[in-house]
């Protein structure tokens, strides 16, 4: 079947639901035809199934979906539920026409991403709910797009739109009359060389404009010449309105004096800095404004005056003053005060400060938030150098500087400091007191610095600390009580542990903080993790641990009955020897990674956690160690269950049995799975089936699962069209494989049967009537021939007499594979033919075929001029269809001669599932004794005696299998 017949037989099946009402997506959100371009999920899912396009998911606005590799906006988007509100997508095609979207009445936020060279007037026609449109045309170019005025035509509930990477000079002057109520609007990256361009788009009517974004485009000089050659002005109305203009990351060489006066309301301004203009911007009229954000040149970093930066501040009434990438020359008090005081909000990022006096604050004490960002700052002695004087800051963030130390009362001059953050510095140590004074410090994060010990003293005034990060610091040792007075705790992560071989968790707090929420401890190989007697937290909290090897002393603590979400990282995890999360009997999601080649553990007591709503196993190992089949039974409330990589060689129907509830099922695995047939029958309530990666066979025993999706009308299959199948060792795609080897369509099917049988039912008429003699003479001489020709081959003896020694040519025929040649001319043939006694005469087909002679005749020939057949049996040779042939001759042979024997040796280990594709062999394999090839050299001898005896017995009778071998 093709695969424009295939995509056209799902249209029209697709379309006869939706006539007939049989799918109601506003209730499932799924379908249980196989998506080839589209997902479809709803919110609570989303965490789980891995995105298939870029894609930012606004919350609260499912279902959602996501479409990849769209080609014809039409017929691929009927893969979507109607009901969608979010929907991203790709494409590859290179119009948008008209009523691209227009299924979809309740969608609200619309994505497309890819390179359109035409949108035609009513693209989005149809999409009354809309509110945020983004439109991606390219990621780098501005693309020369055809806009058609109307493609924006009956989108009146617009809010935002985006547009990225076309050529704006091309766009109609009339394009943004439709959108009367759009508030925020984004062009980045269009190529646009002077504001003008967009400000003589915009429609008198839009008035409900707050924010314009123009970044990265070609502005080079802002100035007001009006519009259409001075024949109007800029719409006074529409941009005096806008609250945040963004103009950053353009090349702005000019600002000509007054031209930004008609905007006097700005609460943000952003522009890209360049140093020799920055007193331009005063200069343009612009009114005054709460924020303005100078972002300079990563690459050309311009020194820079601070004082013009607070003349600026002090002229527009500036109250947030952020600047990145930039030399600053001078950072002081006396230069700071050139601000009036009127500064609150100062963050310096990703810049130099060639000379920095830290007591530069008391110039504007009344900064609230002080961010300093990859300064190199190397002292924080903020406190030293403001000569006693108390700041009122509420958040200092220092991250990715050089501080080294923490020093007494280093702090103290900040009783107000709720938020300090030091994250990636180069800390060691902190001094005693080091946060002295800070009784209101709500959040403190100490992430990816040097701290090697932790002592009581550390956190000691820090009553009020409710979130305290350790994180990614090498700790060797922590003294009993280094917690005891953070009560009002919420969020507390430790760690890399090293060399602390017991944790005493109950000697750290004194008693778990009561709002603790989440608790992350990283430790290193061998930890002993101790809860002692300490009192569990009021309300349930999340646990984190990481480890190569965790172990707990107690096992059935309060505190692990309290534990809600559950993620455990890089190792075992054992209470005396036993896996530990069956103790948390409350637990409702778990996440467990661990090493599968060095731990050996049984996982089943993950049964016992009947409350468990949701699963993630990565790495785990359930060949020999845990039975996957008891590891899930009880899970009657599970929703979702992810499997990552675990050691599984087959799902089946015993693994799924008990979960009734779930609702997505995601797999990957980098070693081959084998999913049996009905092993996903028991999951009733399924409706997202996400495989990742897993190895198939190009084989029909596999299309059951095809058949089950495509019947089912509520199961969503994502990334199936991915997927890779093994077919003559060539690596295919799985579906369109499938498609092509086991699907017929049904309709096909019924007409080439009903002619194929019409057509036999003539001939034979037509036959009889006219070509009977002809055909009974033909009938005749053919048989005469046979007969002739098999009576030379193989003559026999009156009925009762024995067969003479000379009649048979060869005493065996061996069936093997070309790529076993090796074993057969090796230890075979010089075995059988050359040692012990009797010798025997073998027919091996790269020696005694006679040549020039058909191979079909060479077969037939051999096995019937032999009194055995042994077949040398291997994953190969089940891949050989000559193989095949030997075989069935050997068979009907089998069948109509009783005296006849078929000896079968396997070579190698063959499972019973993968010899069941092979009903005649597994028959075989089933009825009849045989011998199987042992891995042991004392046990080799034996084998040669039996085969030997068993070829050369006369009396056609088989041995029983008292010895070796074993009949399944």
């Amino acid at each position: 079947m093709t695969e424009s017949l295939v995509r056209m037989r799902r249209g029209l099946f697709f379309i006869l639901l939706l006539r007939f009402g049989i799918w109601d997506g506003s209730k499932s959100g799924v379908w249980g035809l196989i998506m080839r371009h589209c997902v479809t999920f709803e919110e609570d899912l989303f965490r789980d199934i891995a995105g298939t396009v870029p894609c930012h998911h606004m919350q609260g606005l499912g279902l959602y979906a996501e479409c990849n590799n769209v080609t014809d906006f039409r017929s691929d988007l009927q893969e979507v539920s109607p009901a969608v509100r979010s929907l991203c997508l790709y494409h590859r095609a290179t119009t948008l026409p008209a009523h691209s979207f227009s299924q979809f009445g309740v969608l609200e936020v619309l994505s497309v991403d890819g390179k359109i060279e035409k949108a035609q007037s009513g693209a989005f026609l149809g999409l009354d709910s809309l509110t945020h449109l983004h439109l991606l045309f390219s990621d780098s170019l501005c693309r020369e797009v055809s806009l058609e005025s109307g493609v924006f035509q009956g989108l009146h509930n617009l809010k935002e739109l985006r547009m990225n990477g076309l050529r704006f000079a091309n766009v109609p002057n009339t394009v943004f009359s439709p959108l009367v109520g759009v508030s925020k609007l984004q062009l980045y990256g269009d190529c646009i060389e002077d504001i003008g361009e967009v400000f003589c788009r915009l429609p008198p009517w839009m008035l409900h404009l707050e924010t314009l974004i123009l970044s990265y485009n070609h502005i080079a000089t802002i100035q007001n010449q009006g519009c259409e050659a001075g024949s109007r002005s800029w719409p006074v109305p529409v941009l005096s309105g806008i609250k945040t203009l963004d103009l950053s990351d353009n090349p702005i060489k000019k600002i000509v004096p007054e031209s930004l006066k008609v905007f006097q309301n700005l609460s943000s301004l952003e522009f890209g800095l360049k140093g020799q203009w920055v007193g331009g911007i005063w200069e343009s009229g612009i009114g005054s404004t709460g924020e303005i954000l100078l972002r300079g040149d990563p690459s050309d970093r311009l020194p820079l005056g601070f004082g013009d930066l607070c003349s600026l501040v002090s002229r527009l009434g500036v109250k947030s003053l952020l600047l990145a990438y930039s030399v600053i020359e001078e950072l002081s008090v006396e230069v700071l005060k050139k601000c009036n005081n009127g500064l609150k909000r100062l963050l310096l990022g990703f810049s130099e400060i060639k000379a920095l006096d830290l007591g530069f604050w008391v110039g504007v004490d009344r900064i609230e938030f002080l961010e300093m960002n990859r300064i190199k700052l190397n002292n924080a002695s903020f406190c030293t150098h403001g000569k006693g004087k108390v700041w009122n800051i509420t958040t200092l963030n220092l991250p990715q500087n050089l501080l080294k130390a923490i020093e007494t009362n280093q702090f103290a001059c900040m009783p107000l400091l709720e938020q300090l953050d030091l994250e990636q510095n180069l800390i060691e140590s902190l001094a005693s007191g080091a946060f002295h004074g800070l009784q209101r410090l709500r959040t403190l994060s100490l992430v990816g610095n040097h701290i090697k010990v932790l002592v009581r003293s550390d956190f000691e005034g820090l009553v009020a600390l409710e979130v305290l990060l350790l994180h990614d610091n090498h700790i060797g040792n922590i003294e009993e009580g280094v917690f005891r007075k953070q009560m009002a705790l919420q969020e507390l992560t430790i760690g890399k542990l090293e060399y602390i071989y017991q944790l005493y968790l109950s000697v750290l707090f004194y008693g778990f903080p009561p709002k603790l929420r989440h608790l992350r401890i990283d430790a290193g190989y061998g930890t002993y993790i101790s809860i002692g007697s300490a009192s569990a937290p009021d309300a349930p909290f999340d646990l984190e641990l990481n480890g190569d090897l965790l172990e707990f002393s107690e096992c059935d603590s309060p505190v692990f009955r309290k534990v809600r979400e559950l993620k455990v990282g890089n190792g075992q995890f054992t209470c005396q020897s036993v896996f530990m999360a069956r103790y948390f009997s409350n637990v409702e999601s778990l996440e467990y990674h661990a090493h599968p080649e060095k731990i050996l553990t049984d996982y089943t007591g993950i049964n016992k956690l009947t409350k468990l709503r949701r699963l993630k196993l990565t790495d785990l190992n359930f060949l020999n160690h845990t039975d996957p089949g008891l590891t899930f039974r009880n899970l009657t409330n599970l929703k979702t269950l992810l499997l990552l990589n675990c050691r599984l060689n087959f799902l089946t129907k015993s693994i799924f049995s008990d979960l009734k509830s779930l609702r997505l099922l995601r797999l990957y695995s980098d070693n081959p799975m084998t999913i049996l047939e009905g092993a996903l029958y028991p999951l009733q309530s399924l409706s997202v089936l996400v495989f990742d990666r897993l190895d198939f066979y190009c084989d029909c025993t596999n299309s059951w699962l095809l058949d089950w999706l495509e019947g089912s009308r509520r199961v969503l299959a994502v990334y199936l069209q991915r997927q890779l199948c093994v077919l003559h060792y060539q690596r295919l795609n799985f579906l369109s494989t499938m498609e092509r080897l086991c699907q017929t369509d049904v309709h096909i099917l019924c007409c080439m049967s009903t002619a194929v049988c019409v057509s036999l039912f003539l001939s034979a008429a037509l036959g009889y009537r006219f070509a009977r003699w002809p055909f009974l003479v033909l009938f005749f001489r053919v048989r005469g021939w046979v007969e002739r020709r098999l009576g030379n081959k193989r003559r026999k003896r009156r009925e009762g007499e024995e067969e003479e020694e000379e009649e048979w040519k060869f005493d065996a025929f061996v069936s093997y594979s070309s790529r076993d040649e090796a074993w057969v001319m090796d230890e075979l043939a010089p075995r059988l033919e050359q040692e012990g006694e009797p010798t025997l005469r073998l027919c091996l087909h790269n020696r005694d075929f006679e040549v020039g002679k058909g191979i079909v005749d060479n077969i037939a020939e051999s096995v019937y001029s032999s009194r055995r057949t042994v077949c040398v049996l291997s994953r190969r040779y089940l891949r050989s269809d000559w193989c095949a042939l030997e075989m069935r001759v050997a068979t009907h042979r089998l069948l109509s001669e009783q005296k006849h024997r078929l000896i079968l040796i396997f070579l190698e280990r063959i499972s019973p599932f993968e010899l069941s594709a092979y009903h005649r062999l597994a028959k075989l394999a089933q009825t009849r004794t045989y011998l199987d090839w042992p891995e042991q050299e004392a046990e080799r001898l034996e084998f040669w005696e039996r085969l030997r005896r068993n070829i050369a017995d006369r009396d056609g009778k088989e041995e029983r299998s008292r010895e070796g071998g074993s009949v399944l």
